[in-house]
């Protein structure tokens, strides 16, 4: 059985919708094995394996599934407060709310980068690009592959800020460059949307449609709890 029949069978068995784009993933691995994700362990499947195909599209199919925000589970470090009312004046009688917002806000900061992915999926999908959600990839988090023989894959790393830390793989076997791209500047208030690196498709992209996005997804989940 090949790599792509393997592909297209493991994927139609966990979730159809994605069965396409599996494949594309896999033939992507199938060219380049060291770019596919690395299950550890003992009994952690060999590269090409049915069972590792098997457990990559449970990691493809898991990475699309909706996700919310959710305050960390970490316990708030008590000298924090003791700071913001002896150093910054902070009133104690609004200490609580404050440590309160602000594990609502760290959920808040922990779920924007797959809502960015989310929302550069829903405009790049289309058009022939695959998220690979799950990270089931190495340190890209979307790919295209040629439409002619003589045309090298496309891979691209996402990230929200321009201080977020960027992986040293920036490229694989046969000058394959993986593109990297960020949504904002960390010590400006500017995007970086007309810098996106599908030319074709980036103005399409923009910081007010990922605003909607971003509301009607959310509002959506709310609704579905």
């Amino acid at each position: 059985m090949s790599d792509k029949i393997l592909a297209a069978t493991v994927m139609n068995e966990i979730e159809p919708r994605w069965t396409k784009q599996y494949v594309k993933i896999v033939q992507l691995i199938t060219a380049f094995p060291e770019v596919g994700h690395d299950f550890k362990g003992k009994k952690a499947p060999s590269k090409n394996s049915e069972e590792y195909f098997r457990r990559l599209a449970q990691k493809f199919a898991s990475g699309r599934k909706p996700t919310i925000p959710k305050p960390p589970a970490t316990v708030p470090d008590e000298m924090v407060s003791i700071i913001l009312n002896e150093y910054f004046d902070i009133d104690s009688e609004k200490l609580a709310d404050i440590k309160h917002e602000h594990a609502l806000s760290m959920g808040a900061e922990n779920i924007v980068g797959d809502l960015l992915e989310r929302y550069i999926a829903s405009v790049l999908e289309p058009h022939g690009w695959i998220w690979c959600a799950g990270a089931v990839i190495k340190a890209v988090d979307f790919i295209k592959a040629p439409s002619k023989p003589a045309e090298k894959w496309q891979l691209l790393q996402v990230k929200n800020r321009s201080n977020s830390e960027n992986s040293s793989s920036s490229a694989i076997r046969d000058g394959t460059d993986i593109e990297k791209w960020f949504r904002c500047f960390c010590y400006k208030p500017k995007t970086n949307w007309d810098n996106f690196p599908d030319t074709a498709l980036r103005k399409h992209l923009s910081e007010e449609e990922f605003k909607k996005f971003v509301i009607k997804y959310l509002k959506a989940q709310k609704s579905s709890v």
